[in-house]
């Protein structure tokens, strides 16, 4: 089974290229700075390209059985590229008739099943103030075009990232549920939970905030 993987080369993003290369898979990773993936492996291809570069995008995509995106904006940009980027991925998708999408998502996005819960939305009204909106637009906009794109959809919506080892125990739902309650997860464990997505169907067209 083919996997593509954009937003591989951050820390997370490398955790799971080796899951899902251990799992098995065969990973394709669309990167704009490849000499950050210092490990090489007989089932692993790199493509080097810019999210706005749609033959790149496509190359990516083309054999792919599911695409993981871990894109997200990482500085003040107007333009809104992340979310651009996503809607390139989405349309080469549609021409490749890939239909499996799982994106890793700030938890900054809102979904109609969250409730109040003082830290999120705390997090939420900093970002605004920090980013004058253009991240939180960019994650938004990200959010926006997965749920509308018409595929086989998960979103896993992110708390606090941290370093330490993985717990492999999880605390998935919804803000102010009550089901997710230390707000932070491991990246080997967000890597794991990511991998897992490809083929387990449980959060179809759902976007849970999932943490340890």
């Amino acid at each position: 089974m083919n996997i593509t993987i954009f937003g591989g080369t951050g820390v997370s993003g490398l955790l799971t290229i080796k899951e899902a290369l251990e799992s098995g898979y065969h990973v394709t990773v669309f990167a704009r700075n490849p000499e950050k993936i210092t490990f090489q492996h007989k089932n692993l291809q790199i493509i080097k390209g810019e999210l706005d570069e749609a033959d790149k995008v496509n190359q990516a995509i083309i054999g792919a059985d599911a695409v993981i995106t871990l894109l997200g904006p990482m500085n003040f940009d107007k333009s809104l590229p992340i979310s651009k980027g996503v809607k390139l991925i989405i349309k080469s998708m549609h021409q490749n008739n890939v239909k499996r999408l799982v994106a890793a998502v700030s938890s900054s996005f809102r979904d109609t099943k969250d409730k109040f819960h003082f830290w999120i939305d705390f997090g939420v009204w900093i970002l605004k103030i920090i980013a004058r909106n253009s991240i939180l637009k960019d994650i938004e906009e990200l959010g926006k075009t997965v749920e509308n794109s018409k595929l086989n959809w998960t979103m896993v919506r992110l708390p606090k990232l941290s370093n330490q080892k993985p717990k492999g125990k999880f605390n998935i739902g919804y803000s102010g549920d009550g089901k997710v309650k230390n707000f932070w997860l491991s990246r080997a464990d967000l890597a794991h939970f990511l991998i897992k997505q490809v083929d387990d169907r449980t959060y179809l067209h759902q976007a849970p905030i999932v943490s340890n």
